[in-house]
C-alpha cells in the first residue's frame, strides 16, 4: 500500500504549499513544507538567472531546503521553456517522497 497524503501532514516525504508573492524578479515564494509531524515555514526566492535562495536555510532541515530549491528551480525552468511571459507559477503545491 502506498503512502497516504491526507490533511496537511503526509505519512512520508514532504508536501510543499508555496505561493509567489511578487510579480518581478526576484520572485518570492512563501508557504509551508509539511513533514510527517512538523510544519516548516518556507520563504524562498528565484532570480532572473534561476538561482534559488532559501531564507533562514540553517534553521530548516537539509532535506526541506534541497527539495524546496529543486521544486522552485524546476518550476522556473519550465516557465521559461514554455515561452510567454516566463513568470514562474503563482502557486506550487507538490508532494515529494522521501
Amino acid at each position: 500500500m502506498g503512502l497516504r497524503i491526507v490533511g496537511d501532514h503526509p505519512e512520508g516525504g514532504i508536501r510543499f504549499d508555496l505561493e509567489r508573492t511578487t510579480t518581478e524578479a526576484p520572485w518570492v515564494y512563501v508557504g509551508s513544507a509539511f513533514t510527517r509531524d512538523k510544519d516548516h515555514r518556507v520563504r524562498a526566492s528565484v532570480d532572473g538567472a534561476g538561482v534559488v535562495t532559501v531564507d533562514d536555510e540553517e534553521s530548516l532541515p537539509k532535506e526541506v531546503v534541497q527539495r524546496a530549491k529543486m521544486l522552485i528551480r524546476t518550476a522556473y525552468k519550465h516557465a521559461r521553456e514554455d515561452g510567454g511571459e516566463g513568470l514562474p507559477p503563482r502557486r506550487l503545491h507538490r508532494w515529494r517522497s522521501a
